[in-house]
């Protein structure tokens, strides 16, 4: 086995740990050792050598658990690689393009800019209907996402066997 990898996710109703998990079978089949855990359940990093920390975005906020994995863990991550995927444009496109520049919420600024990621990537997210209540439903109008599954396995796959 070649390296210890944390793959760390926070999600709402279950698709950002699916990426989470498609990322751990890509890097278990490359021989490293994975963890995929919600961030939440972390507790030591010193067993990793490299950090991958997943939130799903809503509203341009990231998942609560993210942000609390990111501060928590500020002074061991910048020891190690971090890469961080972004979960939650939905349409049709590239969903980095669909973000512009936004990455994240600027209050995470002095954190990001502390750990230094090596990477801050986005995959499309997933929007069912028949999950969301009134509140959500009325965001989503408001903002004109489109209802659907917007994940490439394919581009999840690409990405987790380009990273090292």
């Amino acid at each position: 086995m070649k390296e210890r990898v944390l793959v760390a996710y926070a999600t709402k109703r279950g698709s950002t740990a699916e990426i989470a998990e498609k990322i751990g079978e890509v890097l278990k089949k490359r021989q490293m050792q994975v963890d995929v855990l919600p961030a939440r359940k972390v507790a030591d990093l010193s067993p990793y050598k490299t950090a991958i920390l997943g939130t799903a975005v809503y509203i341009g906020l990231w998942r609560r658990e993210a942000v609390k994995f990111l501060k928590t863990f500020a002074d061991e991550l910048v020891k190690m690689p971090l890469r961080i995927f972004l979960s939650g444009p939905t349409g049709a496109g590239d969903p980095l393009e669909l973000l512009g520049d936004w990455r994240f919420p600027e209050s995470l600024r002095p954190v990001i800019e502390q750990v230094k990621p090596v990477e801050i990537t986005c995959f499309g997210g997933r929007i069912e209907s028949g999950k969301m209540n009134p509140f959500e439903k009325m965001i989503i109008k408001k903002v004109g996402a489109e209802i659907g599954d917007f994940r490439n396995w394919e581009s999840i796959a690409s990405w987790a066997n380009g990273t090292d």
